[in-house]
């Protein structure tokens, strides 16, 4: 339309005098894009790579002394684990074993990233540095911990209460003998094989 040329004619003059420059708009819609990946790529990480899950628990008594382990993989299959072990002094002790055994075998799986969860606030809060591991009994435990939690990727360590760990905890007091649990439960049994999927 005629007014409109002219319309543009009185804006090109009037901006002549700044440094305007005209960027299409599918330039700047690709460059939107790359800094929202950009921004989020941390997030797209963690929804491609889901966590391994690992629920400990030990337990100790005059007559021996029991760990237990469930781990969960990114897919949501379940492997349980009860364990009898020599007799400790304290189920700290106990529980750090229990600890020190799921986290090796879920490095035995490769799990990059893994969530642990725990009902010992001793442990988890020693293992987060919330508490000093003072103690001569304890400290070669805390620090095989340590050294394993390294080879992970990132990992989150939770104190939850014993009720939210109830399932590892049946199977801690199944391992010394407290309770007969029906199915299978595993004392011996190679990584590559779980690894496989053979064990439900």
């Amino acid at each position: 339309m005629p007014i409109m040329i002219g319309r543009i004619s009185k804006w090109i003059l009037a901006l002549l005098e700044f440094d305007v420059r005209y960027e299409s708009a599918k330039g700047v819609k690709g460059q939107i894009m790359a800094n929202f990946v950009t921004q989020h790529c941390g997030l797209m990480n963690s929804l491609e790579n889901p966590p391994w899950t690992l629920f400990f628990d030990g337990s100790t008594c005059d007559q021996g002394a029991g760990i237990s382990i469930v781990l969960i993989s990114p897919q949501g299959k379940k492997y349980e684990f009860s364990l009898s072990i020599v007799a400790t002094f304290t189920n700290n002790q106990a529980e750090y074993q229990a600890l020190i055994k799921g986290l090796e075998l879920l490095r035995e799986v490769r799990a990059d990233i893994v969530e642990i969860f725990g009902d010992s606030m001793l442990v988890i809060n020693q293992l987060v540095g919330v508490y000093e591991c003072r103690s001569e009994i304890l400290v070669s435990y805390y620090e095989r911990c340590l050294q394993l939690l390294k080879e992970f990727k990132d990992f989150r360590l939770e104190h939850i209460p014993r009720l939210h760990n109830e399932e590892a905890n049946r199977l801690a007091q199944h391992a010394l003998g407290y309770q007969s649990i029906l199915g299978v439960f595993l004392s011996a049994i190679s990584a590559d094989d779980w690894r496989k999927g053979i064990v439900d």
